[in-house]
Order: C-alpha cells, then sequence, then structure tokens
C-alpha cells in the first residue's frame, strides 16, 4: 500500500501569491495607524499654539478625511459636510479653538484699564471663552446705593470703548453684594440692590450706543461670595460688579 503525495504549492505557486499583493486588511490597517498619526500630531500642535503648524496639520488630517483641499481649504478645522456624517457642524475659526482671540480681548482690556487709580480694584482674567472684569462696588456706586456714582461714568466710557470695539462680543453684567441684610424702603433684600445695580450699569452702556440685544443683567445678591463674608475688607471684595464678555454664536 503505498502513501498518496503531499498536494502542497510549489514555489512558482507561491511567488505568484506573494507578487499579488497584501490582503486587504493591511491596507485597512495602515490608513487607519496614518490617521492616528496624523491627530496626535494635531493635538500636539494644538497644545503649542503654532498657528502656522496647526493649519499645515489640519489640512492634512481634512485632505485625508477627504475633505477639501487647496487653497481657501482651510476655513475652520472642520467645514460644514467635511467629515462623514458632519452636515450641519459650525465651523470654528483658528483664533476660536485656541484661545487667541479671548486672549487679545483680555490684553486689550488690561491696557484699557492701566492707569486707573489704586482706588479702583479692577481684575480682568480669562475663563475658558470668557473675559471677565470684577469691578469692586465702590468704583461704581455709594454704599446702599443703585445710582452711578460721580466717578462711575468715566470708568464705564472705558467699558463703552471696548464693547465697540468688539463688536461680537456679549455683556452679562452680574451685580453682587455682601452679606450684610438690607431693608430700606427702596431695596427690600440685597436681590433687589444687586439687581438694580447691574441694570443701572446695563442702562448707561445702552445710552452710549450699546445694542440691547448684547447685553443681560443680573443681581445674585450674596449667593456668590469671592471670600468668607467674616471682615470688613473682605465684605469689601464681595460688593462687586462682574462684566463677563463672551463671543456671540453666529
Amino acid at each position: 500500500m503505498s502513501d498518496s503525495p503531499d498536494k502542497r504549492p510549489s514555489f512558482a505557486e507561491l511567488e505568484e501569491e506573494v507578487e499579488e499583493g497584501p490582503a486587504p486588511w493591511v491596507i485597512t490597517f495602515a490608513d487607519m495607524i496614518t490617521l492616528l498619526m496624523a491627530f496626535f500630531a494635531l493635538l500636539y500642535t494644538v497644545s503649542q499654539t503654532d498657528q502656522k503648524g496647526f493649519e499645515h496639520v489640519a489640512t492634512s488630517v481634512q485632505n485625508a478625511l477627504g475633505g477639501p483641499s487647496g487653497a481657501g481649504g482651510f476655513g475652520g478645522v472642520m467645514r460644514e459636510g467635511g467629515f462623514p456624517g458632519g452636515k450641519g457642524v459650525k465651523p470654528k475659526s483658528l483664533d476660536e479653538l485656541t484661545g487667541l482671540e479671548g486672549e487679545a480681548l483680555l490684553e486689550d482690556m488690561r491696557q484699557e484699564f492701566k492707569g486707573l487709580s489704586p482706588d479702583e480694584p479692577v481684575q480682568i482674567t480669562l475663563r475658558g471663552n470668557q473675559v471677565v472684569m470684577q469691578v469692586g462696588g465702590q468704583v461704581l456706586f455709594s454704599p446702599g446705593s443703585a445710582v452711578l456714582g460721580p466717578q462711575a461714568h468715566s470708568f464705564l466710557d472705558h467699558v463703552v470703548r471696548v464693547a465697540k470695539n468688539y463688536p461680537d462680543y456679549r455683556i452679562d453684567i452680574k451685580g453682587h453684594t455682601d452679606s450684610r441684610p438690607i431693608s430700606t424702603a427702596k431695596f427690600e433684600s440685597n436681590w433687589e440692590l444687586s439687581a438694580l445695580r447691574a441694570t443701572s450699569v446695563l442702562r448707561y452702556l445702552m445710552d452710549r450706543g450699546i445694542s440691547a440685544k448684547r447685553l443681560t443683567a443680573t443681581g445674585y445678591a450674596d449667593t456668590q461670595p469671592l471670600v468668607p463674608n467674616n471682615s470688613e475688607e473682605n465684605m469689601a471684595k464681595n460688593r462687586r460688579v462682574e462684566f463677563v464678555l463672551e463671543k456671540k454664536e453666529k
């Protein structure tokens, strides 16, 4: 009884299979690795706030995913309909994504209010995509009053100039008090006082040409203290008006 010979492929047959190219899954895997590398390069570039590098990498990612290319192809990291299923996605500018736009406003505001006297406490900070200016209550109002004081007008004129230079920003005006209760014929509580102070500021900005559509006024009484209300110094810090500037959604 003889054994049947093994049916093994010849060397020529193996060579022919190799020449046909890699299996389809290898190409898909290589594409995925390439896209992942581009994605992590994009994240690294954003963290370095290198605008030119950011644009170059973002454009490469768009091209790899079938997005627009060529001159004018980069109008934002993601154009409407640029990604599969991306229809209706709102494009964002490079400045919006990197926060540079808010930083420009922050710097301009600091320059605008740089010459104030030490008796006019003002703090300007960047919180995410918002620029927040905290103004001591004594700068704008007399104690227990919602009527703008004599020095308030010159101060608010600085705010008006900033608002006109940045027309795409809305301004939320927030009134705050300390924890000491107030009860007068005009103000039943700190809620009324803080709300009317914020409204007085809003009306001044409106009278100077700032659109009401850009403005809101809210009173918070003593619900959002910066520091504990356990000393005269701390209570003076908590009596404040805040201006929160944020880019309007288009």
